[in-house]
This record gives C-alpha cells, structure tokens and sequence, in this order.
C-alpha cells in the first residue's frame, strides 16, 4: 500500500528531530488538496514543548508525505480526512490518528 510508504517517510523525516531529550515527536495536522498547516509538539525532559519550528528539509519531506498519504488513502478507498496526529516515540513506535469528524477550516 503506498499509505503505508507515506507514514514510513513522515518517521524517518521526524526522526531527526529526536535526541536524549526528547522522547515524543507529534505532529499535529491539517491537510486539504492545496495546502497543510503542520506543527510540531516535543515531549522533552518529560515536558511538553508546543509549535516546535522544524529543519526546512523536515517541513518539506513531512508535508510532501502528509499530502501524498492523504491522496493516496483515498485511492484505496478510504474515508476522506483533513485533520490528523502522528506520534513518534523515541523507541521507534508510532501511532497516527486521523480525525474525520471535524470539519475542514477555510
């Protein structure tokens, strides 16, 4: 399945932002045919520190990956979203949620 290629490139985009410190990486999404705002949440020394700014090359890979999983969902089929979380912990696990009941804002 290409979505599942898309969520492997946002971890291996993300990964970079990990270190001792930080154990949680969230970005926070939302994702239309034209445009994405995405912000990055750290958990770091145990705290967490919103709208972290991330590399020019991070942005880039994440919200190229973010708006291909997105088009590709939908051509598998599945129900169409515009707002999502994806969660990387500094074992390697992540978790993505996909928020489909909140309307897109314009």
């Amino acid at each position: 399945m290409e979505s599942s290629r898309q969520l492997e490139k946002i971890g291996v985009a993300i990964a970079t932002m990990l270190s001792e410190t930080v154990s949680e990486i969230r970005v926070i999404t939302e994702v239309h045919d034209d445009w994405l705002e995405r912000r990055y949440d750290l958990v770091q020394n145990g705290k967490l520190v919103e709208g972290v700014e991330g590399e020019r090359s991070v942005n880039r890979s994440v919200n190229d990956a973010l708006s291909a999983l997105r088009r590709d969902m939908l051509k598998e089929g599945q129900e169409d979203w515009h707002h999502c979380s994806y969660v990387l912990k500094a074992d390697g696990t992540f978790k993505i949620d996909f928020d489909r009941s909140k309307p897109p804002s314009v």
